[in-house]
């Protein structure tokens, strides 16, 4: 799947895969994510490319759940990655937030938390009915599992009880996920 090179991924979004990674940036790892354009050993940039995100996304992926679908491991990535970026400054503040608005304000600001992230996701939040929501992302990244995991645990942080989160449909680089309890 091609990104456009005018998309970004902010660096505080990288840091909370690095966190999601730790105890597994040894050697081999920093090196396929080096060769994807991510050096480990250095300070993080301000922003990186999708696609160099999008890489990066797959080689964690393949570190952390060897031998488990690709598809299913991007979702455990999300999880994993949503409880890093909590351990972040701008993921900490977030946390709180999500606590204090609850599950549909959280949602029907989703757009403007995964925008904190880069510069190109948009969501579309439609309410369904008091507890079932459909997210329309433009860009669900080349697995649209992470995003869904990101929507999934992001609104898990609310307190919400009974959550499930599905990817729904698939169109070109947008994907729609279906959020209910």
């Amino acid at each position: 799947m091609s990104t456009n090179q005018n998309e970004f991924v902010f660096g505080h979004t990288v840091e909370g895969l690095l966190v999601a990674l730790k105890g597994r940036l040894e050697a081999p790892l920093k090196a396929k994510l080096k060769a994807a354009g991510l050096d480990v050993d250095k300070k993080l940039e301000p922003a990186y490319p999708n696609a160099i995100w999008q890489r990066a996304l797959q080689i964690g992926a393949e570190e952390l759940f060897p031998g488990v679908p690709m598809a299913e491991a991007q979702w455990l990535l999300g999880e994993r990655f949503v409880s890093g970026y909590f351990e972040t400054n701008m993921g900490r503040a977030l946390q709180g937030m999500l606590k204090l608005l609850g599950p549909v304000r959280a949602l029907e600001r989703m757009s403007r938390n995964l925008a904190s992230g880069s510069n190109f996701l948009h969501v579309e939040v439609e309410k369904l009915a008091d507890s079932d929501f459909r997210l329309k992302v433009n860009e669900g990244g080349t697995y649209p599992e992470f995003i869904g995991a990101i929507c999934h645990f992001g609104t898990q942080a609310t307190g919400v009880k009974g959550l499930t989160t599905v990817v729904e449909s698939r169109q070109g680089r947008a994907a729609t996920y279906r959020v209910r309890w």
